[in-house]
């Protein structure tokens, strides 16, 4: 994949919005959104409240953005994951078998970041069809979860009926899951309702091959 090449002063620009969603997130996770000033956010990334302002409107502006940036991490990871996971094995791996692994990476990552699960809260869907918008020299071109699903399936020689719907509502098992789930224990345990999860998505995606 291409690099995307960033000068001084756009890796200079970077690095300011980067520090200030990192404090953002920081302060969000710990003492809440409400809670959370400007100011705080500012002084906490080493940069004036004036700054802040050139990136983001106002407090909740830098919370979507974090909420975009963060389910679509979780995405690129699991993406990442399952590719790691083909190449290194000789076992062959349905469609079915490949959004079960996905599936399983988000559930398990959630399920031990539950700062992270909290603070995204519903949004989980926030990621799907987005990448991160700033890049540096050191990282390689991304794409997003449906580009990737898309190529997936073309590799594999299958095609979904309703993609769009289908990639969707299996996001929203996995995010409905998470936050009843992980979060409350409701309506059962996290590790009694993964097989279940698993069955549902496997009826899916079987289901919608054209």
């Amino acid at each position: 994949m291409k690099k995307i090449k960033m000068n001084k002063i756009d890796l200079n620009k970077e690095k300011k919005k980067n520090d200030l969603l990192s404090s953002a997130y920081e302060l969000f996770t710990t003492v809440g959104v409400e809670n959370t000033t400007i100011t705080q956010i500012a002084r906490k990334a080493n940069v004036g409240k004036g700054t802040f302002y050139l990136y983001f409107q106002d407090k909740y502006d830098i919370r979507n953005a974090l909420i975009s940036i963060k389910t679509n991490e979780i995405f690129q990871e699991a993406m990442k994951s399952l590719n790691d996971y083909c190449s290194h094995t000789s076992e062959k791996l349905s469609v079915s078998d490949k959004f079960i692994y996905i599936t399983d990476y988000i559930i398990t990552k959630l399920s031990k970041d539950i700062a992270l699960l909290k603070y995204i809260s519903k949004n989980l869907s926030w990621g799907l069809y987005s990448t991160p918008a700033f890049q540096s020299d050191e990282k390689e071109e991304l794409i997003d979860f449906k580009t990737f699903t898309m190529s997936m399936l073309e590799k594999d020689g299958v095609s979904l009926k309703n993609f769009d719907m289908t990639i969707f509502t299996i996001v929203e098992l996995i995010n409905s899951t998470c936050y009843n789930v992980i979060l409350n224990g409701d309506p059962i345990t996290f590790s009694d309702y993964k097989p279940y999860l698993f069955r549902c998505i496997r009826l899916i995606i079987n289901d919608s091959i054209a």
